[in-house]
């Protein structure tokens, strides 16, 4: 996994708030001025809904996609 959060941390604290309901900065090995930044574009992208607690439909098909598109590259 720690490929995955080098190559894409909104993946990575999106995938957290899938499985654990909410990540925290600690959690994900950022820094915690990135981590917020990283916050801040999936709550303006509509990855979560309005009070962030959970993933929308956008936000599972950027999980998605993303699991797609690293599985394909290692094939």
């Amino acid at each position: 996994m720690n490929t995955l959060i080098n190559k894409d941390p909104v993946y990575h604290i999106l995938k957290l708030l899938q499985e654990q309901g909410g990540p925290h900065f600690r959690q994900t090995g950022m820094d915690e001025r990135d981590f917020i930044v990283a916050l801040q574009h999936i709550q303006e992208a509509g990855y979560t809904d309005r009070k962030g607690n959970s993933l929308s439909q956008t936000g599972l098909d950027y999980i998605n996609g993303y699991e797609r598109r690293t599985h394909d590259s290692r094939n």
